[in-house]
């Protein structure tokens, strides 16, 4: 109620106010057209006709001048209209009488409340003083003036009375409409800030849990540690799933989650998920199988990441009901022309199933088809709204087959472009090796530290260290460096203002952005600094060789890698 109130006189006076502006318009208009019937009529009290036209042509153009005025120039037109036409009707007879209809539209154009209701009333009446005149006059045709006139009248009234009230209303709810998408865009903002901050200080963190974890995995420790440093690493990557589930989420609903288009290989996308959910299948005495059709090109441009991420949820959620058989991963091929092809993927399990009344309801945020699930079987509810999300933003639709008590089956199409061939093919990634070259780290936390070094000595790199960002831009202009990882969010300097500082500074070395922020705006603002690319924490082997090898040169194998038709 209380934003009725608000807005009701806003939009009363910018209605009236528009109404004004018209009306001055088709005054001026009809004030030329009394002159020109006042010249080919030539009434008896000519002076006074032409100055009752002369004064609305008048009044009416200082309405269409002067804006700021209309109010005051509209009263002004009902005084000097409210005596003069009652008058031009008892001293020319029917001639002006007939004029009464057309003008009764300019009180609801040009006035308001008291003064719109006084001058219709004179002008719908002005027809009744016709026997005053002296004249001769028919009165047959005066009845059926006077008839028509009041009727005309009446019905302007109503009808200009409807159509402001609409227009105020109108008027209302665009008023509320805006509040309402401004009140969005406040809340949007807010919770992009809430969402940068939460990932910046949970990723920190894990990538400390995760880096460390690698880092010892990679070297020679005891066979009855590794076990348990697995699984350490595994509950990071799953923590990590949640967390990428959570922000991808709110991508979706803003409409902001941008797809690559990159070459990569189907198959190896397809085993990788397996590989990982391996262990987890084997634990809990199931099959973890893949199918793929042999006819199917695999190597194809397209989002490598957005995939993997539909498949690892639908492959973990058809282990997570699995109690007994197999989970199968299948990816077959469809319609396909020279260039392009359809692929076919499907999740399959013996697990428990879903029964038919709820099987809609899955794909909804938050939402599980039994309220015992959770506290069984634990989960978000996010995993099958991101996959329906995700599918549909890569062009394709998911479907579910599901029969209680002998498993489901999740499936869906997706179009892609097929790549030219692959090269490089190899069990295994190697790892790229530098020498004689530096890199500056700038981070803040001494466990990301610790990881961030050890992963670049890893490769051949040597490493210094800077705690925040003003102290990298110190030891950056007195020593050189091929290449610098920046953090984001650091005390005394900010990483996009160190980057901008060095820029400003002449340092034309890569600067890439090592952060834990995922939000486009936060990656946006460290790329206009002046930053040549970004890693995310926790920090992925794969993603920071390929950056140094981007950035630094050499060679990296990878297990098979698509080169795209023109390149």
């Amino acid at each position: 109620m209380s934003q009725q109130y608000t807005t009701a006189p806003e939009s009363f006076g910018e209605v009236t106010s528009a109404l004004q502006k018209a009306g001055f318009k088709i005054l001026l208009v009809f004030s030329l057209l009394i002159l020109a019937v006042i010249v080919i009529a030539q009434p008896q009290n000519v002076y006074v006709a032409v100055f009752f036209g002369l004064s609305w042509c008048a009044i009416s153009v200082a309405g269409i001048i002067f804006s700021n005025y209309k109010e005051p120039l509209a009263k002004l037109w009902a005084i000097l209209t409210i005596p003069v036409a009652p008058y031009l009707v008892i001293s020319n007879g029917l001639m002006p009488a007939t004029l009464v209809p057309i003008a009764t539209i300019f009180p609801i154009l040009l006035l308001s409340n008291g003064w719109r209701i006084s001058a219709m009333v004179v002008l719908a009446c002005c027809t009744f003083l016709v026997p005053l005149y002296e004249g001769d006059y028919d009165k047959g045709l005066w009845l059926r003036l006077c008839v028509t006139n009041l009727v005309v009248s009446l019905l302007i009234y109503a009808l200009a009375s409807q159509l402001e009230k609409a227009l105020v209303e109108s008027k209302n709810k665009t008023l509320e409409l805006n509040r309402a998408l401004a009140s969005e865009k406040q809340a949007s903002a807010a919770q992009s800030r809430f969402l940068a901050t939460m990932s910046h200080e949970i990723r920190t963190p894990l990538n400390g849990i995760l880096g460390l974890t690698d880092v010892v995995l990679s070297h020679d420790i005891s066979e009855s540690a590794r076990p348990n440093l697995e699984k350490i690493q595994r509950s990071g990557l799953s923590l990590n799933r949640i967390l990428n589930d959570i922000l991808d989420l709110s991508k979706l609903n803003a409409g902001k989650l941008a797809l690559e288009i990159i070459p990569f290989d189907l198959k190896s996308t397809a085993k990788d998920c397996v590989a990982f959910y391996a262990q987890l299948a084997q634990n809990k005495g199931i099959s973890l199988r893949i199918e793929v059709d042999k006819a199917l090109n695999t190597c194809v441009v397209g989002d490598a990441t957005r995939l993997s991420q539909v498949l690892n949820n639908l492959v973990s959620n058809a282990i997570k009901f699995t109690h007994q058989g197999s989970v199968t991963l299948g990816l077959s091929k469809g319609e396909a022309s020279k260039t392009h092809q359809f692929v076919r993927f499907s999740v399959k399990d013996t697990g428990d199933g879903i029964d038919a009344s709820k099987q809609e309801r899955v794909f909804d945020a938050f939402t599980q088809a039994n309220s015992s699930i959770n506290r069984i079987h634990g989960g978000t509810g996010l995993g099958l709204q991101i996959v329906k999300s995700l599918v549909e933003a890569m062009g394709g639709t998911v479907y579910l087959k599901s029969v209680v008590g002998q498993g489901s089956e999740f499936y869906f199409e997706l179009p892609f472009e097929i790549a030219g061939s692959v090269i490089g093919a190899k069990e295994q990634e190697s790892t790229p090796s530098f020498s004689n070259l530096t890199i500056l780290v700038a981070e803040d936390n001494d466990i990301n530290q610790v990881v961030a070094k050890s992963l670049l000595e890893d490769t051949g790199l040597k490493v210094a260290l800077a705690n925040n960002g003003k102290e990298a831009v110190e030891i950056a202009l007195k020593q050189h460096f091929d290449l610098i990882l920046m953090d984001l969010h650091m005390p005394e300097m900010n990483g996009s203002e160190a980057a901008l500082a060095l820029r400003k500074a002449n340092i034309t070395i890569p600067i890439i952005a090592f952060t834990a922020a995922v939000v486009a705006e936060e990656i946006d603002k460290a790329l206009a600094s002046g930053m040549n690319g970004y890693l995310t924490k926790p920090v992925n082997k794969t993603e920071l060789h390929a950056v140094l090898t981007k950035h630094l040169g050499g060679e990296m194998s990878t297990e098979s890698s698509c080169i795209a038709k023109g390149e």
